[in-house]
């Protein structure tokens, strides 16, 4: 499995069917439009309430999402109408950028055949096909790594063109950030002074940009106490915090490799095994490039500045798969004249890629909200009752989507106590993912029954729930 001929007629079959299988699976999943969870539904209602300009300040409902994404994908939805598939668009695109860039970053590492597997691992991935079609930047964020990453292997001189795209990346992806940290290091090493005074340059133009960013968009949401504490349990522990186990320090290493090449205990060791293979026979600044921006974050996180969430850190999949496509490469090229060694390494992918269980999505669409039915498909004769946690998903279905808006105002949240004891009412609850949303459920029910209610009945949906509750008429 070396280098590529021009008429290998094997490999360009192998390379077009994997192409075509993986890109079939994404186009199904994005077309399957399952409905927005709370998260996609609040970056709709900014997307939708507010204008271009809007969009470069602070988002409301504790969003984020870099603002030159945002211009994007609010562009898509004023042209094709803000409904899933259109709001999901710029996810979809940034995933063949990703594609493009893994193969061209192929042929600069003379990978030959063994392009193959970086590729493999990008379409089996169960995280990369969710943000694929997913209204968040993290698809995103994987194609701006991918890029920067292929530049960084093809442009070796500082001049206008790493200004200019540097300046630019992190509006589209806050994680660049990371790579451009890293990019200069191996042109700087042992360079003259023109080079340092060149690459001075350039980093001052992203430095300024950066901080235009910060800002603008980034300050007033840097230490709020809700986002601390949901993202306290992905910071990286040091000895001597407070906080510190060895529990978790374990369990972020290992989430690492797991997110890179799935969730088996064997998927972890094999994956981990070909990344030291790969580090320990990559030399020059092509090591420096892949692994440092996650040892970077991992640093970055040990001063709770940076959350090591997995959703976070699909940026850093590139680099962990391409040691890992090198480590493999170079075992090959010592082994494949022993039938075992080279049959154990082709086994070892072989039990890995299958293992992430992806396929079956090529029938059955990923799914993690009914937010659609729990809002349009309900009884007309229940006055609506939206607990907060439904508030974000009804608001999209009722007023943004373009098949089903119905409402002009935006809904607030309400509670079963504050209505009146009679008429009919059906109660919408939403993420039941959480506990306290489950007991919710289970305290209304309570309720209606203590006060009078001659119907209390729960139907349940996919992960949401209505309450219906029918009070008797009043005299």
């Amino acid at each position: 499995m070396g280098s590529v001929k021009k008429k290998d007629w094997p490999y360009e079959l192998a390379l077009g069917g994997l192409i075509l299988a993986g890109s079939l699976l994404w186009g199904i999943n994005w077309w399957s439009a399952r409905p927005l969870f709370i998260d996609e539904a609040n970056l709709a209602r900014n997307l939708y309430d507010r204008s271009f300009t809007g969009l470069w300040q602070p988002l409301d409902f504790q969003q984020y999402a870099p603002p030159l994404y945002l211009v994007l994908t609010k562009a898509c939805g004023e042209l094709l109408g803000y409904g899933e598939r259109a709001l999901r668009l710029p996810a979809l695109l940034a995933a063949f950028l990703t594609l493009g860039c893994l193969i061209r970053i192929g042929r600069q590492l003379d990978l030959g055949r063994w392009v193959l597997l970086p590729l493999a691992l990008l379409f089996v991935n169960p995280e990369v096909l969710r943000y694929v079609g997913e209204l968040k930047p993290y698809s995103l964020d994987l194609a701006v790594a991918a890029l920067l990453l292929l530049l960084g292997l093809s442009w070796p001189r500082a001049d206008w063109r790493w200004a200019l795209v540097g300046s630019l990346v992190v509006w589209l992806s806050l994680p660049a950030v990371f790579l451009l940290a890293i990019l200069p290091l191996p042109r700087l090493w042992r360079a003259d002074r023109k080079t340092w005074l060149r690459w001075g340059g350039v980093i001052s133009c992203w430095l300024v940009s950066f901080g235009v960013l910060y800002w603008l968009v980034l300050a007033p949401s840097v230490g709020k106490s809700l986002l601390t504490t949901f993202h306290a349990p992905y910071f990286f522990p040091l000895p001597g915090r407070s906080y510190f186990s060895w529990e978790q320090v374990l369990r972020l290493l290992l989430a690492q490799p797991r997110l890179a090449f799935g969730f088996t205990a064997v998927a972890i060791g094999w994956g981990l095994l070909m990344t030291l293979a790969g580090g320990w026979a990559t030399k020059g600044k092509t090591v420096v490039l892949l692994i440092l921006p996650t040892l970077l974050v991992f640093a970055v996180s040990s001063l709770e500045k940076y959350s090591l969430i997995p959703r976070l850190m699909l940026f850093t999949l590139p680099g962990w798969w391409l040691l890992a496509t090198l480590g493999t490469r170079a075992l090959w090229q010592r082994c494949r004249h022993q039938a075992v060694c080279a049959f154990l390494l082709l086994l070892g992918w072989g039990i890995v890629l299958p293992g992430t269980n992806v396929l079956r999505h090529y029938t059955q669409p990923l799914q993690f909200s009914d937010a659609r039915s729990l809002t349009i498909n309900r009884a007309d004769d229940y006055t609506p009752v939206v607990h907060k946690s439904a508030v974000p998903g009804y608001d999209y279905y009722r007023r943004i989507h373009p098949a089903s808006a119905t409402d002009t105002g935006i809904v607030a949240a309400s509670t079963l106590q504050e209505q009146a004891l009679h008429g009919n009412y059906v109660v919408l609850y939403d993420v039941l993912t959480k506990a306290e949303n489950r007991e919710q459920v289970r305290q209304d029910s309570s309720w209606a029954v203590e006060h009078g209610a001659t119907e209390v009945r729960v139907e349940p949906l996919y992960r949401s729930a209505r309450l219906y509750v029918r009070f008797p008429e009043a005299d």
